[in-house]
């Protein structure tokens, strides 16, 4: 019973947290405040799309939500977003409307998360917040890039991944509380961990950076910025309502690294050295994904690393 009133204690603002923090963190640290306060106001420009110095915001630039997904599937995606098909980009629900393959941990998440009045699980669409990388790869080698107006300002953003609900140590806490008020806990857990795309993404955003980063008397560039906010697999959750198309991508991403797989493939086929199946196979998935794209309107870029914005 003590883990529920714990789970029931209410939540400060995102903005008075990210204040508590900086200020703990100084006092523990006998950090400098004016790097600490320079620092979390350089996550706000960063992810409106304005670089350390200018006052211009780069349209293509800032805090963006991502989506990963298979180059294998992106053929399809493109084909349905051009017979107008409103979900295109398809979510478990779409996929098995009878439930049968989804895990009963999705399922377990999914009844908990804090959507608006009347929105149901089966509408949402999770993502990734990003600034300038390539999502969330263990999800699938290409990153969709949504349009800034594609994903309206009010929609809900997780301060990490949803799933950590049913990961140790929550799924203990949870646990420890008796049967009936379980449910209850894991709501009101996903609840403090939500807030508002427009209200809450910098405060948000700049809590994981100070906890990835450390205070330190030097600036953040905009690229540590990028790495501390979506750092590997720990990521800050976006759950969109509503599905997407290509119309809605600003553009589509994949990693050096894979460009430079595909590159060594091809030299090899064409000195006719047998490169390994499976390299070829993603490869010619990779390749497909790419006139796909290109033939829907949608840019395909490599990126090498989190850069600096140039005002």
């Amino acid at each position: 019973m003590k883990i529920a009133k714990r789970h029931a204690r209410p939540r400060l603002s995102w903005s008075s947290m990210l204040n508590n923090l900086i200020a703990h963190r100084v006092r523990r640290e006998k950090a400098d405040l004016s790097f600490a306060l320079a620092n979390s106001d350089s996550i706000r420009r960063t992810a409106s799309g304005l670089g350390p110095d200018g006052t211009k915001i780069d349209p293509r630039a800032g805090a963006r939500m991502v989506v990963n997904i298979s180059s294998a599937h992106i053929p399809a995606l493109c084909a349905a977003s051009a017979q107008g098909r409103t979900n295109a980009y398809k979510n478990c629900y779409d996929l098995d409307p009878t439930l049968s393959t989804i895990s009963a941990n999705r399922l377990l998440v999914d009844a908990a998360l804090p959507l608006r009045a009347g929105t149901k699980a089966a509408q949402m669409y999770f993502g990734a917040l990003e600034m300038s990388g390539i999502g969330v790869r263990f999800y699938g080698d290409v990153c969709l890039v949504l349009k800034r107006e594609a994903v309206p300002q009010d929609t809900i953003i997780l301060d990490r991944n949803s799933y950590d609900l049913v990961r140790s140590p929550h799924a203990q806490l949870v646990a420890a509380t008796v049967p009936a008020a379980q449910e209850q806990a894991r709501r009101t857990i996903l609840r403090n961990w939500s807030g508002q795309w427009d209200k809450d993404l910098a405060a948000i955003a700049a809590i994981k950076a100070i906890n990835v980063l450390g205070l330190r008397n030097r600036r953040w560039t905009t690229g540590q910025i990028s790495a501390a906010v979506r750092d590997d697999e720990d990521y800050i959750e976006v759950l969109k309502a509503g599905s997407f198309g290509v119309a809605d991508l600003q553009e589509a991403r994949i990693s050096a690294a894979d460009a430079a797989h595909d590159a060594l493939v091809h030299s090899r086929v064409a000195t006719g050295s047998a490169p390994r199946f499976e390299a070829l196979l993603w490869s010619d998935r990779r390749r497909s994904a790419e006139k796909a794209l290109r033939e829907a309107g949608v840019p395909l870029n490599i990126v090498v690393g989190s850069g600096r914005t140039r005002d």
